[in-house]
Formats: C-alpha cells, structure tokens, sequence
C-alpha cells in the first residue's frame, strides 16, 4: 500500500545516472528498454506514474558502480521502508536471502520491480526507468547471502519457514478458509506499509483508530479511500488504490481498524 512523491528526487536519479556513466566500468552498458509487463490485477504505478513498454528484458553488465548508485537509490526510492536496511528484509521480504517467489535472475527481478507484483509492490519503472531499476538490482546482487534465512509465509501471518523448495510455487486459494482481520492485513498487503502500534510507512493502525473514533461518518469514508488511494491526511506519502479487497472484506478490516485502541 504505499508509493511516494517523487518529483523531488528527480535531480538525485539524474545525478546517479551521470554519475553511474562517469564512474562505470569499462565493460558496463546502458539498460536496455523494457518489454510489456504483465497486467496484474493488483498492479500499482509508483507515483502514479505507469511504466513504458517496449523492447526486450536483457541484464546490462551489473558492476560495482552500478551497485554503488543502486545502493544510493534503494534508499532514497524508500524502498528500505518496506524491505529493511540493506534490504535484509522488515514489513517486505527480504531481498538478499536467495529466495524469490518470482525468480530471482536479474530479467525476473526486472520485472517484479519496474511493473511491480500483487500484495504491495508498486511498478516504479514509470518513476525510476529502466537504467534505474538495473541499478538497484545490481545493488542487491552485490550482497551476500546471510547464513540464516527465516523467510516467513507472509500470506496467513504465520510465522513458519516455508522450505525453499515452495518458495516459487504459486498458492492453492482454492483452499483458503475465511480470514480474520490480521489475516487480511498480510493477505491483502496492508502490512507492507501499516502496522498496528507502530508507524511503518503509513501511520500506525491504532493512530488511525484514534484520530476518526468520534467520528460517525469514519468508516465509510476510510473504506472509499482504502479503495481509491490518497494522500495528505498523515504527511505526503500517498496511500495507493486497493480495488483488489473484496467489499464485505474491506468494511470488515475497517470497522475493525476502528475499534483499536
């Protein structure tokens, strides 16, 4: 559920670019374009800014200096607001354990980045380009492999390793049974971004209980901007659209929301 205003960091991705084509070493090339991405059902642009599509997903030579201005870059894109420090994983997966849900060579990381995933990856190709989002890869291949990985089943909450074998497969719904409303926090990516007795990217949940508690109309305009998005109600980081959340569910998860404490 999240995504930033991005206008601000132009000059700084420039900047990383010019400088990535200054410092690069000598066997480096540009980033080729981006070919059609998949349309998601959950798909979100970053910034509301859709990535182009064109062309044929081929990894440029991923260096050092690539790395290094990747590394520069997953900071300032936030993205370790999600994924962690040294993208070791938080609220997000982590990004250096060698397990991908979505394949984890430098095309599919690609993909999962420049035209996002379901459950709360936005697409950022549209904000950060193409020479961009090969700059962040190459900053999260540069990283080792830590020697503990605790990937944890994000969608029923659990707190159970799943064998890395299933880590690529996709899940059964077929055989879901209903949720409840810490469920459908992980099931529909609200946990990306909130918590609830802290502040993630967005505010915390029981903040967000606490502010609209006197207020009768709440819940039904919390669920249209669950919905639709916004921003400004708790700083300048949009919320992003939600349409996936099935109505019952999403008046569900908010009346809950609003009896925190």
């Amino acid at each position: 559920m999240n995504s930033l205003r991005f206008a601000p960091y132009a000059a700084l991705i420039a900047a990383a670019l010019t400088g990535c084509a200054r410092h690069a070493d000598s066997n480096a090339v540009a980033g080729p374009a981006a070919p059609t991405g998949i349309a998601y059902e959950a798909n979100v642009a970053a910034g509301g800014v859709a990535p182009a599509a064109s062309g044929k997903i081929e990894s440029p030579a991923l260096t050092p200096s690539l790395a290094k201005a990747g590394e520069g870059l997953f900071g300032n894109m936030n993205c370790d607001g999600c994924h962690g420090g040294g993208a070791v994983g938080w609220v997000g997966p982590s990004l250096v354990d060698g397990r991908w849900r979505y394949g984890g060579a430098p095309e599919e990381i690609f993909s999962s980045i420049y035209y996002g995933r379901p459950k709360g990856m936005p697409a950022y190709g549209g904000v950060v380009g193409t020479d961009g989002v090969w700059m962040i890869i190459a900053y999260l291949k540069s990283q080792s492999t830590p020697s503990v990985v605790p990937t944890m089943n994000y969608e029923i909450g659990s707190s159970a390793p799943i064998a890395s074998a299933t880590l690529d497969s996709t899940p059964d719904r077929t055989s879901e049974t209903p949720s409840g409303p810490e469920q459908m926090l992980s099931k529909y990516g609200c946990t990306a971004c909130h918590a609830i007795d802290h502040k993630v990217v967005g505010p915390a949940l029981n903040d967000v209980a606490g502010r609209y508690h006197s207020d009768a109309g709440a819940a039904a305009r919390l669920t249209e901007k669950v919905r639709a998005g916004g921003s400004g109600a708790w700083g300048d980081v949009p919320m992003t659209p939600n349409p996936q959340v099935p109505d019952a569910e999403l008046r569900s998860l908010v009346s809950w929301i609003l009896t925190l404490k």
